[in-house]
C-alpha cells in the first residue's frame, strides 16, 4: 500500500519542528527562571519556614523547641490577641466602606468634569498620597490630629469641639481610619475612573430622555455597570485593612494602652519586642486563615450584587 504525499510529509515536519520546540521551551524556562527563583526564595520558602516556626517555641537566637499546635491553642485563649482582632475588625468596618464610598464619589465627580486637564490634575492630586512615603505622611497627620492641630482648629471654626484624636481610646481607631482613607483613596479613584470610562454614554442619554434624575441614573446605570470594579476595590481594601500596620505604628503605636493595637501590630511586638517568634508566626497564620475566610465569603456573595453582563 502506497502512502499519500500528505501522510509522508507530516512526520518530516514533526521531526524538523520538535528540536525547535524543545529549544523554545528551554529558552522560555531560562527566561522565567530568575523570577521563579525569586518567588521561591523570597516568598514560598519564607512562608513554609513560618509555618514550621509556628510549631516551635523559638526566641530568634536560641534553638527552637517543637511544641506542636500549642502556640495556636494559646493564641485562641489569649485575651490580647482577641482584643487586637476586635480592634482590627472595627477598623475594617470604619475604613473599608468609607474608603470605597469616598473613592467612588470622587471618581464620579472627576469623570463629570468637562475639562480634560482638570481630570488629569485631580487624578494626580488624589493619587499622590499613594506614592508618598507612608511614614512621612503618617508623621504629618500625627501633627494635624494633635489636640491643638489643624483638624481641631478647623472644627473649632465650625463651632465643634474637636476630640483628642490619638489620645482617646474612643477616637484613635476612627482617626487611623480617616488617615487610611485619605492615603488609600487614590487607588480606588483610578480603578473607578477606568470603569466609568467604559460605561456607554447612550445609556445616560436614554435615561435623561425618560426623565430620570441624576441619582436614578447613578443607581440604575452607573452602579450596576461598575459593580465588578466595586467588588475589586472592596477586596483590595479588605486585604489592606486586615493587615494595617504602618499607620497604627506611627500614629499611635497601638495606644493609648492597647486600644488601637491591631493584629499585625501585635504580631510585630510579639516577635520583635518579646522575641516570641513561634507564637508570632502562629498569630500570622491565624490572621491568614481569617483573611482567606473573609475573601471566600465575599467571593460567594458576589453573585447576588455584582453584574458581569456588560452592555
Amino acid at each position: 500500500m502506497q502512502l499519500s504525499p500528505p501522510a509522508l510529509s507530516r512526520p518530516g515536519r514533526k521531526s524538523r519542528s520538535s528540536p525547535m520546540r524543545r529549544q523554545e521551551a528551554a529558552l522560555a524556562a531560562l527566561l522565567i527562571l530568575p523570577s521563579t527563583l525569586g518567588i521561591v526564595v523570597f516568598a514560598v520558602l519564607p512562608i513554609a519556614a513560618s509555618l514550621g516556626i509556628s510549631l516551635t517555641d523559638w526566641g530568634g537566637l536560641s534553638r527552637p523547641n517543637f511544641v506542636g499546635v500549642q502556640n495556636y491553642a494559646s493564641a485562641l485563649q489569649d485575651p490580647r490577641a482577641t482584643s487586637a482582632l476586635s480592634h482590627t475588625l472595627l477598623y475594617v468596618l470604619l475604613a473599608v466602606p468609607t474608603g470605597v464610598a469616598v473613592s467612588m464619589t470622587l471618581a464620579v465627580w472627576i469623570n463629570n468634569l468637562k475639562a480634560g486637564w482638570l481630570q488629569t490634575m485631580f487624578r494626580t492630586i488624589y493619587y499622590l498620597p499613594m506614592v508618598t512615603i507612608g511614614v512621612a505622611v503618617a508623621l504629618l497627620w500625627q501633627v494635624l490630629l494633635a489636640p491643638q492641630g489643624l483638624v481641631n482648629l478647623i472644627l473649632g471654626w465650625l463651632g465643634v469641639h474637636g476630640p483628642n484624636w490619638l489620645g482617646s481610646p474612643s477616637w484613635v481607631l476612627p482617626a487611623v481610619a480617616i488617615f487610611s482613607v485619605w492615603q488609600g483613596s487614590g487607588q480606588g479613584i483610578i480603578l473607578f475612573l477606568a470603569a466609568l470610562a467604559n460605561v456607554p454614554k447612550d445609556l445616560y442619554e436614554a435615561a435623561q430622555l425618560d426623565g430620570a434624575t441624576p441619582w436614578q441614573a447613578f443607581r440604575s446605570i452607573t452602579l450596576p455597570m461598575v459593580s465588578p470594579t466595586i467588588f475589586l476595590v472592596l477586596v483590595l481594601s479588605m486585604i489592606g485593612a486586615l493587615q494595617v500596620f504602618e499607620a497604627v505604628l506611627v500614629l499611635s503605636n497601638g495606644g493609648p494602652g492597647d486600644s488601637s493595637t491591631t493584629v499585625a501590630l501585635y504580631i510585630y511586638k510579639t516577635a520583635f519586642t518579646f522575641f516570641k517568634m513561634g507564637y508570632a508566626s502562629a498569630l500570622a497564620w491565624l490572621l491568614a486563615v481569617i483573611l482567606i475566610a473573609l475573601m471566600a465569603l465575599q467571593w460567594r456573595t458576589q453573585n447576588k450584587w455584582v453584574n458581569y453582563d456588560q452592555v
